[in-house]
């Protein structure tokens, strides 16, 4: 398992299945940079599509890093983790704009969120959710 820095803004790796990316707290996403995430999940996921976790927490986004990340050709189904009432509030207003075709949802659970990603599953579109 292997990390691969995404421009000074988080981390991402493959671990047991699952591509982790750990987002700086504070960090702002900017288009270059969610670029550079969907690089890293090609090469982790060798271009299959996977479980991805990704921690939200205290972490902003541009419009056009909305837009491009994430992609369903790399992604089997998200989980965004936060802990907070703004990355709650963040993350339920932005659940219903991303063009994603796999299902997300919404975890302050690590635990939680790991056996989602993990669980067997034959659903496909969008499902927008939250668990604590």
């Amino acid at each position: 398992m292997s990390k691969v820095d995404i421009k000074g803004k988080g981390t991402m790796e493959l671990s047991g299945g699952v591509l982790i990316l750990r987002w700086k707290r504070g960090a702002y996403i900017g288009i270059d940079v969610a670029r550079a995430a969907l690089e890293a999940i090609s090469t982790l996921g060798h271009g299959a599509r996977v479980p991805m976790l990704v921690d939200i927490q205290g972490v902003t986004h541009s419009a056009a890093a909305r837009k491009v990340f994430p992609h369903s050709s790399s992604v089997s189904r998200m989980a965004l983790l936060g802990s907070s009432p703004v990355d709650r509030v963040v993350a339920m207003f932005r659940l219903p704009l991303l063009p994603t075709g796999f299902p997300i949802r919404y975890f302050t659970s690590e635990d939680k969120a790991m056996t989602w990603l993990l669980e067997p599953s034959g659903e496909s579109g969008t499902e927008l959710g939250y668990s604590h």
